[in-house]
């Protein structure tokens, strides 16, 4: 039978929020604060009538994790001089290249010298730290943050935020939201559509024809490896577990079991083991690439826009990119289409809708005058106003409102494309903006955009409805945050590591409940039973 996925009303939510908000000053907030005003049309969302009242200056270092795709841009980035001009307040930006950040971040905390801000944090992490006094407890400061209030009330979603009513450590960074498919799907499933037509090749929709796809593309092309990713073995099949039926956890190979409502192991699921199975048989024939399991981002996208591979599962971004480099570099007739995973009997052609926060960010219990930073929070990352600034910039220099609240980009000689708008102006970024606009009812006009290039309305249009809901959300906290923490530590690689060795022959299929009774052994067990004491 079909699996049954708990599905987050979070139109409904977003409506519920709408009507508390309704008829409290303009734009619907609370007019007792400068973080209520709408987003007019006719210029700046920022205007002189928004303001807050004159303070004395104050600066707060804010340490992110810098992607190389979107490096930050002093003279262009537009939260800072918005927050500057509204609050009086400075944010000293601190990049550091996301592929050392994680490090940074660990030797900050490790030392007990971290920034004002920062950025990109586990949620475990700062629910662990926060409680030893490490990150400041915002619940504090609930009564000066009307907006995150509110946005509390309506979204139930949004309480894997924080470890306990009186304490809330960890701010939420780019909460999805139903009406901007982008901000609630991580990972979608591409394949070359030029590469197809060529071949006079249909796009799959089973396994059968993905394999059928495989086959003839190598025939083709000898020296590829059709399928090529950077993606490890559980992002994979996360991705790839709606298509079959699992509801499965991206973090720990756990599949939730809507019967018993508790979390049990994925490893032991015939459909789980199908995909392993399937993943098994195309790199044993040399049509899943051979070096998948240690692939970079940079090595995959070389493989991937030089015709090395052809199928692959990424950001749902990734079409619009991918081909815009590889157009750039003159191959005019690129495309990387998005495309419905393939389907078994079984399951359906989604993915998952995200439940939860992209990523979290902490403040310093050390930070100088809290109450001013969390007004800024309040406005930016709980208020329309600041979920307009954080995902689409500033009215009339980045986007446009048309009828019905449709958003549509303004587009330029140096931004002439959703994702290098987003990278001139440091907006849809993790990290710099938390609830999204479509919480207020806001979409995008993709379909009208004459500017947005056709990856990216095509990416827009095949995933438009396309999800299933995710399995519950878990905040550890005490003697099961423990034990997440020694998982992380201990056996999650090793996990990743040891189905990496079954994908590629280095253990046979008849070993994998040998395998599962070896990890048993070493606690995965209990620490199933841990996370479901969490639900």
């Amino acid at each position: 039978m079909k699996k049954q996925f708990k599905r987050t009303t979070l139109l409904l939510l977003a409506a519920v929020m709408a009507a508390s908000m309704a008829g409290c000053g303009n734009g619907g907030g609370n007019s007792s604060t400068p973080s209520s005003s709408t987003p007019n049309s006719s210029g700046s969302s920022t205007g002189a009538s928004d303001a807050a009242p004159s303070r004395d200056p104050i600066e707060y270092e804010l340490m992110f994790s810098e992607a190389a795709s979107q490096p930050y841009v002093e003279e262009t980035w537009l939260f800072p001089k918005v927050i500057k001009e509204k609050f009086n307040v400075t944010l000293k930006v601190m990049p550091i290249p996301s592929s050392s950040y994680g490090d940074k971040v660990n030797m900050a905390i490790a030392s007990q010298s971290i920034p004002d801000i920062m950025n990109s944090v586990d949620l475990n992490t700062l629910n662990d730290m926060g409680s030893k006094g490490m990150f400041l407890n915002m619940a504090k400061y609930l009564d000066q943050m009307p907006n995150a209030q509110t946005a509390f009330a309506a979204r139930s979603d949004l309480s894997i935020c924080k470890a306990s009513e009186d304490a809330w450590y960890a701010l939420p960074s780019k909460v999805p939201s139903p009406n901007l498919p982008k901000t609630s799907i991580d990972f979608i499933t591409m394949i070359r559509g030029d590469i197809l037509k060529e071949q006079g090749l249909s796009v799959p929709t089973t396994y059968d024809e993905l394999y059928d796809v495989f086959k003839a593309l190598k025939t083709a092309y000898p020296d590829s490896y059709p399928w090529v990713t950077r993606m490890k073995n559980n992002t994979l099949i996360w991705t790839l577990a709606p298509s079959v039926g699992l509801s499965m956890d991206i973090t720990d190979y756990t599949m939730w079991d809507e019967a018993s409502g508790k979390f049990k192991t994925a490893l032991d699921d015939e459909n789980f083991k199908f995909l392993v199975d399937f993943m098994r048989k195309c790199y044993a024939e040399g049509l899943l690439d051979q070096e998948y399991a240690i692939s970079d981002t940079t090595t995959w996208e070389d493989k991937i826009i030089a015709g090395k591979g052809f199928f692959s599962i990424d950001y749902f971004a990734r079409p619009e990119t991918m081909t815009n480099a590889a157009v750039s570099g003159g191959n005019t007739s690129y495309t990387l289409n998005p495309i419905l995973p393939p389907a078994t009997e079984n399951g359906e052609a989604k993915v998952y809708a995200k439940n939860v926060p992209v990523s979290y960010q902490g403040i310093s219990a050390k930070v100088e005058a809290p109450e001013r930073l969390m007004e800024v929070y309040d406005w930016w990352f709980f208020s329309e106003e600041g979920a307009m600034l954080g995902y689409f910039g500033e009215e009339g220099v980045s986007y446009t409102i048309g009828s019905d609240k449709k958003v549509s980009y303004v587009y330029s000689d140096d931004a002439n494309s959703v994702t290098s708008i987003a990278s001139k102006y440091g907006v849809d970024y993790y990290g710099f903006c938390g609830l999204m606009p479509g919480d207020f009812g806001y979409t995008i006009d993709f379909e009208n955009d004459p500017n947005m290039s056709d990856p990216a309305k095509e990416t827009y249009r095949v995933y438009q409805g396309q999800t299933v809901g995710s399995c519950p959300a878990v905040n550890y906290t005490g003697d099961a945050l423990e034990t997440r923490k020694d998982f992380t530590a201990n056996l999650q690689t090793a996990m990743i590591g040891e189905i990496d060795k079954f994908i590629m022959g280095q253990r046979p299929m008849s070993e994998w409940d040998a395998f599962i009774a070896e990890f048993n052994a070493q606690g995965y067990d209990a620490y199933i039973e841990a996370k479901n004491t969490m639900l």
